[in-house]
């Protein structure tokens, strides 16, 4: 029994730039979780320096304010995780496959994502700018202080200031992912919309195949 069926492209132009986002979203928030990371072990391990003529000893504050630097890593970390998930899912055909319920999933999912960037980029400028003892911008203030920790200060001004950049493009491609999920559900959606019923045709009993014509049997009172 032939069946009339519509061959559907195994792989949009879509899906090609979304895995393209992705990819560069896992970049860019590794990025950024490895910059803090590093600029939180110049903080813990480099207290204690020898001294050389002339140098003041490297201080931080007694109570430093390390919220901005926390939030934004807890959220490039969780960012990174889920990025590299939907990777991974996304090699699977059938979560390739668009349907309704699922595309309304990644588009809520997605949303999500873009609204977590955007408070942890918030939530770093705000703290950071309003606190002189946060971790940048103390910082960046004793950047140019004639001390031992000269360099580690400037490093940590430095990588805190690449790593909320690099966040504001990772949000940016957090963004772009979520219109493409956006364009994906509607073309599904017009595509389920058009798509054709299926008729199954049997030559057997088909009245063009011969010319005999094809009679119903009459069913007996005992399989009524």
């Amino acid at each position: 029994m032939p069946l009339d069926l519509a061959i559907v492209p195994r792989a949009h132009w879509l899906s090609r730039v979304r895995s393209c986002l992705r990819l560069l979203i896992i970049v860019l928030s590794g990025a950024v979780v490895c910059m803090l990371v590093h600029t939180l072990e110049i903080y813990r391990g480099n207290r204690y320096l020898d001294l050389r003529h002339g140098e003041l000893p490297m201080t931080w504050p007694a109570h430093t304010n390390l919220a901005p630097t926390i939030v934004l890593l807890a959220i490039a970390s969780a960012n990174f995780l889920a990025s590299v998930a939907i990777l991974s899912l996304s090699l699977k055909r059938s979560f390739r496959r668009p349907i309704r319920s699922r595309d309304a999933y990644r588009i809520i999912a997605g949303s999500f994502g873009v609204i977590l960037w955007i408070t942890a980029i918030v939530v770093f400028h705000l703290l950071d700018k309003a606190s002189k003892a946060s971790l940048g911008r103390y910082s960046c203030t004793n950047s140019a202080t004639l001390s031992n920790g000269r360099f580690q200060y400037r490093a940590v001004c430095e990588e805190q200031g690449i790593a909320f950049y690099t966040a504001i493009g990772a949000a940016t491609a957090e963004a772009l992912t979520l219109i493409t999920l956006a364009m994906s559900a509607i073309r599904s959606a017009k595509y389920q919309a058009s798509e054709p019923t299926l008729t199954v045709r049997d030559k057997k009993h088909s009245i063009s195949s011969g010319s005999q014509i094809y009679k119903p049997r009459k069913r007996s009172p005992s399989t009524l």
